[in-house]
């Protein structure tokens, strides 16, 4: 009997202590918006999302350019929008709690490669986050150039034999005859 009523104080204890372990998890919450560089957002919905810390946290953009990140702790966030299309801009969040016990969210723009500063202004929660620029990973095919086509090393090495098979006749023609028996000599 005093054996069961331990083995059930130890387990109401390993219980209370795994709940109280637990730390309190936020939402972040954002939109993308449209702006001249993406018109519209419901093309980006399918191929996105909101990366948090590099993949850590990740939430997929809505039709209407909306994403929810779920289960952030407090501290210091990396979000950043993951899209094959666009470049959007990388935001610092920090999340941390009042007095009142609250949760804050601090988000700033960061530039990559330098200290997140707190002199940045504030950006607006829910957060509203627009494409700065659009990729462009083809280049339009050149058109057919003939200087480009005879700066090719190959066809200079072309020229340069085309021009001794026919010319160098013509200047031993021109060689006067005792230089010409000189020549046919150390031939033979």
């Amino acid at each position: 009997m005093l054996i069961r009523l331990l083995l059930i104080i130890q387990s109401v204890l390993i219980l209370a202590a795994t709940v109280l372990a637990l730390e309190k998890t936020y939402r972040l919450r954002g939109t993308i918006a449209a702006n001249d560089v993406l018109g519209d957002v419901s093309e980006l919905a399918t191929r996105a999302e909101a990366v948090v810390n590099g993949g850590e946290h990740r939430a997929f953009i809505q039709k209407d350019g909306s994403f929810v990140v779920e289960n952030l702790t407090l501290g210091d966030w990396l979000l950043e929008v993951a899209s094959a299309d666009y470049a959007f801009p990388k935001i610092h969040v920090h999340i941390a709690t009042s007095e009142e016990g609250r949760a804050s969210v601090a988000a700033r723009y960061v530039q990559i490669g330098t200290e997140w500063s707190e002199d940045a202004p504030v950006l607006a929660y829910p957060l509203k986050i627009e494409a700065s620029a659009k990729y462009d990973f083809f280049t339009p095919r050149q058109g057919f150039s003939i200087v480009a086509m005879f700066s090719n090393p190959y066809m200079l090495m072309v020229g340069a034999s085309l021009a001794a098979i026919f010319i160098m006749p013509k200047l031993q023609a021109n060689l006067d005859p005792e230089t010409l028996k000189e020549l046919q000599n150390k031939d033979e």
